[in-house]
């Protein structure tokens, strides 16, 4: 079979020159889009080191960073069930978090901060295992924070992984033995566990390092009454009410009837 020239001159066929405008526009395309995740993931990074040495959080907020809420808040909410409602906003904002960390994870994987901000947001929409994963990782990279150890231990606490919560929360202690969440929150799996005199002393402890923390009282009283020590369990319900009156319709019935039947 012959060849097929093309003689000079001739014009080269539409299909072919748009098949060449259609990879010289890609072309032009993907080199504009690289440039952009650069320079984003460079401002990211650059925000990052920024945020990395604002000073430390000296209170024991670290749930999710001071300044969101106060803990004692979080701990009634946490502990009684409820749960923050998450509207289409928080979610769209969520997922620009998620690819935000995940190009600064890919751009330096050494720099533990965004695998504990990514932890958090994983938690925050209850996706614990993953959570977890991330805050081994950045404990891996920094082991002397004790919020992660915190955060991690609520992450297991929700799996019902409550042995290794209580390692977590002593280690948060280890690490800031003026914590009140870990002993807090100790108590509460301890209660779990049905060993009522240890949250007991867990509560204890809660007391006196912050005494206007209303649900320690509940919990307490709770507990005292579980092991039939009901004078101690009429106290403790009466201060809960004092520090929180949400407690009050229907503490005021629990003494009621402890003081009728016990007293």
């Amino acid at each position: 079979m012959g060849r097929n020239y093309r003689l000079k001159g001739e014009k080269m066929p539409n299909i072919s020159k748009a098949l060449l405008l259609g990879i010289v526009i890609t072309a032009i395309m993907l080199t504009i889009y690289s440039c952009s995740k650069k320079k984003q993931t460079e401002n990211l990074v650059q925000d990052r080191k920024e945020l990395d040495v604002r000073k430390p959080i000296k209170d024991s907020t670290d749930i999710y960073g001071k300044g969101y809420f106060d803990y004692r808040d979080t701990i009634e909410s946490f502990h009684m069930g409820y749960s923050i409602p998450r509207d289409s906003a928080y979610k769209v904002q969520n997922l620009k978090a998620f690819e935000d960390l995940n190009l600064l994870i890919a751009a330096d994987s050494m720099n533990p901060g965004p695998y504990l901000d990514r932890a958090n947001h994983l938690q925050n929409i209850h996706k614990y295992r993953e959570a977890i994963k991330d805050y081994d990782r950045y404990i891996q990279l920094n082991p002397y924070n004790h919020s992660a150890y915190q955060n991690r231990g609520t992450a297991h606490e929700r799996l019902k992984q409550y042995n290794k919560a209580l390692w977590d929360y002593q280690m948060v202690l280890f690490l800031k033995p003026d914590d009140t969440i870990a002993n807090f929150n100790k108590g509460v799996v301890y209660d779990v566990l049905n060993e009522t005199w240890q949250s007991i002393k867990e509560y204890d402890t809660v007391i006196v390092k912050d005494p206007k923390l209303a649900k320690a009282y509940y919990n307490r009283g709770a507990a005292f009454e579980r092991v039939e020590k009901y004078d101690e369990a009429i106290e403790d319900f009466i201060k809960a009410t004092q520090l929180n009156p949400q407690y009050k319709e229907e503490l005021d019935k629990k003494i009621d009837y402890l003081n009728y039947t016990y007293r």
